[in-house]
């Protein structure tokens, strides 16, 4: 977290855009009749650029919101400027935004803290993806983060879900390919 703050926004923004480039090859993404996406927290990578292209495609955008009791995340349509401040602090739609089931999504975009390059991602350590994302097996998962997040090996818990996709502005990674 350290290294990611001491990027320049300047080099967050960029970088930022050249992780939305990759993502937007992803045939999984290009596909997408409905994405989840999230906005950027504590220097990750924004994926405005990538939120924006998808919805001038006329994909569905949604975004994610804690489901206040329970360690899960519910995901509804709505355009960024109509987030709000969420329970936790991070930007989410507002209740008023209709709910959109798990299995509608194809395809979902996740911030992390660090990522390995075989799929393994360390979030905020409150499980809130882990525990959605188990219950959305046929949704294509992407990390996205600056290449300075990657690490060689995370701890990992069997119920830790594993990413298809890691994007960094210097690379795009498929772990599924390479096992």
């Amino acid at each position: 977290m350290a290294a990611r703050a001491r990027l320049t926004p300047e080099e967050r923004r960029s970088r930022s855009l050249a992780v939305a480039g990759r993502v937007e090859a992803l045939e999984a993404v290009r596909s997408a009749r409905t994405l989840a996406a999230y906005t950027a927290l504590g220097g990750e990578v924004d994926p405005l650029a990538l939120v924006e292209t998808c919805a001038a495609r006329g994909v569905c955008v949604v975004f994610p919101r804690i489901v206040v009791g329970e360690r899960r995340l519910a995901f509804a349509e709505c355009a960024p400027h109509e987030l709000v401040r969420g329970a936790l602090g991070a930007a989410e739609p507002p209740p008023s935004a209709a709910e959109v089931a798990l299995d509608a999504i194809d395809a979902v975009v996740l911030p992390g803290v660090a990522f390995t390059p075989d799929g393994h991602r360390l979030g905020r350590g409150g499980g809130y993806y882990d525990a959605t994302l188990a219950r959305m097996p046929r949704a294509f998962k992407v990390g996205l983060a600056f290449e300075l997040q990657l690490v060689p090996t995370l701890p990992f818990e069997p119920h830790d879900v594993r990413l298809d996709a890691i994007a960094t502005e210097a690379r795009l990674l498929l772990p599924g390919e390479s096992d």
